[in-house]
């Protein structure tokens, strides 16, 4: 019974990526540009960043919050790193590392004020999506910046290695080592008791809020990591550039299995949702439906997910329907 129940989440992953082998071939029946090497290549290089920060992000629901702040975060991230190397002269890496402590910074501000102050998560990390979003016109003048140099930083986005995109090395190092913290270090397992039981996991020596403290901090980690490699593959730096991230990754880890109440999740299942909001929205992009279809596509996407989730089948929603309305024509 025990490795039966250990072994929950892997028929789950099966099934994702047994719907992710059905939209590819639904894609490839309606456009026959979508299995091209070009068009897959390009998906891969724009997975990768919602890959990046779904890496960190799941843990912010998996204690029972969320973070709205990520896209923000991102373009800000790349405007910061571009001031430090560009306009001050930093050596690429100094500016870089600044750079991450910088999202550490506001990773850190985000739990604290969630947690000593016990404002809700959605309304502080609402309110750091604004505040870094005005941050990220003021230091850029509202202009979108051009990076040219230095070559280095550049080779982040575009540079490849034995053929293979080095943004795709990035995301597959960061989902490998979320997914050894999430299922096989203390925090994990204390951010998974904190989700499920608050009360339960104190009785248990576990400190709440700075498991919750730490979960925001990586979050904000991954979605500057995630700003850092969109800066260097686009080569621009501009305030708009992750606008709406934040709901594909959402969709991302939810698709993936990951409870939005807390207490569940997996890396794994997190990083083949991103590969399929990905893929929806290249879909959408080879149909030519115009952008404002897109958000309304994610949300339907996030709304069958969080219904697969709760493990309710539609058809047996359908069942009971329709056994209802039979019941009802009998009695008249």
């Amino acid at each position: 019974m025990k490795s039966l129940l250990g072994s929950r989440k892997l028929p789950q992953e099966f099934r994702l990526f047994g719907i992710l082998l059905l939209l590819m071939l639904f894609l490839s029946l309606i456009s026959n540009r979508f299995l091209t090497v070009d068009n897959l290549t390009n998906v891969l290089w724009s997975v990768c960043l919602i890959g990046i920060m779904s890496a960190g992000f799941i843990y912010s629901p998996i204690t029972g919050g969320i973070d709205l702040s990520v896209g923000s975060m991102a373009a800000l991230a790349g405007i910061v790193a571009n001031v430090l190397m560009n306009t001050y002269g930093m050596n690429w890496i100094v500016a870089l590392l600044l750079t991450l402590a910088f999202g550490i910074l506001i990773g850190w501000i985000n739990g604290i004020v969630t947690t000593k102050f016990m404002v809700p998560a959605f309304i502080v990390t609402m309110a750091a999506k604004t505040y870094l979003f005005g941050l990220a016109m003021l230091i850029s003048n509202g202009d979108q910046i051009t990076i040219m140099e230095p070559k280095p930083f550049l080779a982040i986005g575009v540079g490849k290695f034995l053929g293979i995109p080095i943004p795709i090395y990035i995301m597959a190092l960061l989902a490998v080592v979320s997914h050894i913290l999430l299922r096989h270090t203390v925090f994990g397992r204390q951010s998974i008791a904190v989700g499920a039981n608050e009360v339960a996991a104190k009785l248990s020596g576990v400190n709440p809020d700075r498991t919750r403290i730490y979960a925001y901090v990586i979050s904000s980690l991954t979605a500057t990591i995630a700003g850092i490699v969109m800066a260097s593959l686009t080569q621009q730096a501009y305030a708009m550039n992750a606008s709406g991230y934040e709901l594909d990754v959402i969709t991302a880890v939810v698709v993936g299995g990951t409870s939005l109440m807390g207490g569940s999740g997996s890396v794994a299942g997190a990083l083949i949702g991103a590969i399929m909001v990905g893929f929806i929205n290249n879909g959408l992009n080879l149909l030519d439906m115009p952008s404002a279809f897109h958000p309304i596509a994610t949300g339907i996407v996030i709304l069958l997910a969080l219904i697969m989730n709760q493990g309710v089948s539609p058809l047996t929603v359908f069942r009971k329907w329709f056994s209802r309305g039979t019941a009802v024509g009998t009695a008249k």
